[in-house]
């Protein structure tokens, strides 16, 4: 492949996805990191992307966009060993919603070939990643944007779902307070989590240690209604202790 050719696909995956990993795009094309480096330093000096720090985001909405290819970085193996334990959870012939966030988008990057699943999504990132996926029929679930997450933030669950019950519901959370329940930064990304847990038959908690023992604003709802939670090996033991009395199954990848 020339190196223009090259330069070309490399920016289509950019508009798709919204974000690239120059070892990624390392592996993909079969050159160096530094090849891809350079081919992102151009692409960059022509203004049709932005590079970033081990990898690169699409210029378009820049800052927001930027704000979240940083949040992928945060914790990713441990968001990548807790996407690959989620992905085990998907089955054909079902219907599944996504909460947004970084840590939904890697489960959204590794999910398998799946046949006749409905996907609903409030992220417009994991919609734009699995819209042309095979065997998946994929919704936006419509409502106003938070530039912040590029997700809908969800008012009337029965009108942005068209009353969608699915089989489950895959969520993170912005925290998990002292008492176990899920909190975030404002009453109106509370409620769409909230919404989106109401919508679903087993709800399944995705949040890496780092999540637990912190506090929040607003409560979007309790352990108590989670049905799986999927973390990572780092949290502590006694936040252990006070999850596994829960009626939860719990999965520390």
């Amino acid at each position: 492949m020339l190196s223009e050719q090259r330069r070309q696909a490399i920016l289509g995956e950019v508009q798709r996805s919204g974000q690239v990993r120059t070892k990624d795009l390392s592996d993909d094309f079969d050159v160096s990191e530094v090849t891809v480096r350079s081919d992102l330093e151009i692409l960059d000096r022509k203004g049709l992307l932005t590079k970033t720090r081990g990898g690169a985001v699409t210029r378009t909405t820049d800052s927001t966009t930027a704000a979240f290819a940083r949040r992928m970085q945060t914790n990713l193996d441990a968001k990548k060993r807790i996407a690959r334990a989620a992905v085990e959870l998907f089955e054909d012939n079902q219907s599944v919603i996504f909460d947004g966030g970084s840590t939904l988008m890697q489960v959204a990057m590794l999910l398998p070939p799946l046949n006749n699943v409905v996907v609903a999504a409030t992220a417009m990132n994991i919609v734009q990643h699995l819209m042309h996926r095979p065997g998946l029929d994929v919704h936006m679930i419509g409502g106003r944007v938070y530039p912040d997450t590029v997700s809908t933030l969800i008012t009337d669950a029965d009108t942005a779902l068209g009353g969608l019950v699915a089989h489950q519901v895959f969520v993170g959370a912005h925290a998990i307070d002292s008492s176990l329940d899920v909190v975030d930064v404002n009453e109106d990304m509370a409620r769409t989590k909230r919404n989106l847990v109401r919508m679903a038959r087993r709800v399944v908690l995705l949040a890496d240690s780092s999540k637990w023992g912190v506090s929040g604003t607003s409560k979007a709802f309790s352990l108590s209604g989670v049905d799986v939670v999927i973390t990572d090996d780092g949290l502590p033991g006694p936040i252990r202790t006070q999850l596994e009395r829960t009626r939860a199954k719990v999965i520390y990848a």
